[in-house]
């Protein structure tokens, strides 16, 4: 049954918010990361880069595990949420301690003192970080998505302006520091000002313990997931120079940062649509088929707009060094497109309560992703980050066989969903690299000729969306609450 076209216009309007209000957190890092790297060189850029991965495994750990149980837990309200309050306050204050007492260790062993410092200053934010986390739960366990998503939106404006102000006029990794700062203070006073909710001090024991048996698979899997993904930034570190890292972090971050910005959305709405799911005792064949292409279809159409025009954009904007990064940029690119496997795993097995599952996936992950940087290392950058590539598709096809397993799930609709949706994908990049190379004819003025490109890449995109949608692998459903 076709929806009437206000409801109809009203699910485009709420989707392009919630798009527009995620997808700005990471067009705001996007931004404000390249925006460093045009100021700094690639061995100043790799400091700041080890000490933001040294802290983004605290704040994966926040953003898993007891979040995830307030969200999907069908215990009383009030004792989850306070309950949980104080476990993710102690999560993050234990591992702002973690940070500060290894900074001085890591900083000899990357043989850089100022990532000394720049830990240290990025631990501390981490007991913040913790109640900001507990708040966006909080409006998750609601529905309440578009607050959420309000609150997010303002914050991320607010913060790309802070941090590109600050870049300007402080070329400096302090700067960086500082603008993470801004934001994080902006956006929890935000969610606080914006809910009635606010913690007591009660824990309940029972509680906790049930909520640490839940986590621990998801926290499990979250380290593994993190050392699978960070591992060649922290072994280029070790084995190489910060240069190197630099190059791959910029690299990963124009790829990562680009496919993010819709990946990151699409996951608040996997996680509240499966925890619903599985809370209202439903199967979840659906929801997976929805993602699988509704996912696809958007990162793989950024992909394909990196793939044609990141190497253009670079050279016009970047010093000349960073062009050699474009390799390790069109191989995760693509990784990104393949890790739908891995993107569905988590919140259907977080919904039916099984994380040790993810944890075990992802430890064999872990353990195979590893493996590949240590023999892909010594060929350089490029098989480094295509080993990346590959080993993102298999263990996709991996998660399939777990998702298939664990819940007799009927996978097959969900795969039929992913492979239409990469031929289409696959169709707009060569549709989109002719265009570029007519433009190329064309037009003398590279920038001129650049903007045209993107110009061409929105409207086109928006076409292959449409036929998308047509044969139902990319659905309007996949973005409500």
């Amino acid at each position: 049954m076709t929806p009437p076209p206000q409801r109809r216009g009203r699910k485009i309007a709420l989707a392009a918010f919630a798009l527009s209000a995620r997808g700005l957190e990471q067009i705001t890092m996007l931004v404000v990361m390249l925006l460093a790297a045009r100021f700094m060189l690639p061995a100043d850029y790799g400091i700041y880069s080890i000490a933001v991965i040294c802290v983004t495994l605290i704040q994966t750990l926040t953003y898993t595990g007891f979040y995830h149980f307030i969200i999907t837990s069908p215990a009383e309200d009030r004792s989850v949420l306070n309950t949980s309050f104080w476990l993710l306050f102690g999560l993050g204050a234990g591992g702002a301690l973690l940070l500060v007492a290894a900074a001085w260790p890591l900083a000899i062993v990357f043989e850089a003192s100022e990532l000394a410092w720049g830990l240290i200053l990025l631990a501390l934010a981490q007991p913040i970080a913790s109640i900001e986390a507990w708040c966006a739960a909080v409006l998750l366990r609601r529905q309440a998505v578009n607050r959420h998503f309000l609150v997010m939106f303002t914050q991320n404006v607010v913060g790309l302006v802070v941090g590109v102000a600050l870049l300007w006029s402080w070329q400096s990794i302090y700067a960086l520091v500082a603008f993470r700062y801004a934001k994080l203070l902006v956006s929890t006073t935000l969610y606080l000002v914006s809910m009635r909710e606010r913690p007591s001090f009660t824990l309940d024991r029972g509680l906790a313990r049930t909520a640490m048996s839940f986590s621990g698979g998801l926290y499990g899997a979250r380290i593994m997931t993190f050392a699978a993904r960070y591992g060649a930034d922290l072994v280029l570190g070790v084995m190489f120079s910060t240069t190197e890292t630099g190059l791959y972090r910029f690299g990963n971050r124009v790829a990562s940062g680009a496919t993010d910005v819709v990946a990151q959305p699409m996951r608040s709405f996997a996680q509240t649509q499966f925890g619903a799911a599985g809370r209202a005792g439903l199967s979840f064949e659906n929801q997976l088929a929805r993602f699988a292409g509704t996912v696809t279809v958007l990162t793989g159409g950024i992909a394909a707009v990196i793939l044609v025009f990141a190497a253009d954009l670079v050279a016009l904007m970047f010093q000349p060094a960073y062009l050699a990064a474009m390799t390790v940029t069109y191989a995760l690119a693509a990784r990104a497109v393949l890790a739908i496997g891995p993107f569905l795993l988590e919140p259907a097995a977080a919904a039916m309560g099984r994380t040790g599952i993810v944890m075990r996936f992802n430890m064999f992950g872990a353990v195979v992703s590893i493996a590949a940087v240590f023999a892909a290392a010594p060929f350089g950058l490029a098989a480094l980050a295509w080993a990346q590539a590959g080993t993102s598709a298999l263990l996709s096809l991996g998660s399939v066989y777990v998702l298939a397993r664990m819940g007799n799930l009927k996978v097959w609709p969900a795969m039929r969903s992913f492979a239409v949706a990469l031929i289409l994908v696959l169709a707009y990049a060569l549709v989109l690299y002719a265009t570029r190379e007519a433009l190329h004819a064309r037009i003398d003025d590279p920038t001129i000729a650049l903007v045209a490109g993107l110009a061409s890449a929105v409207i086109l995109g928006l076409g292959a969306m449409a036929v998308a949608a047509r044969l139902r692998v990319f659905q309007l459903a996949a973005f409500s609450g």
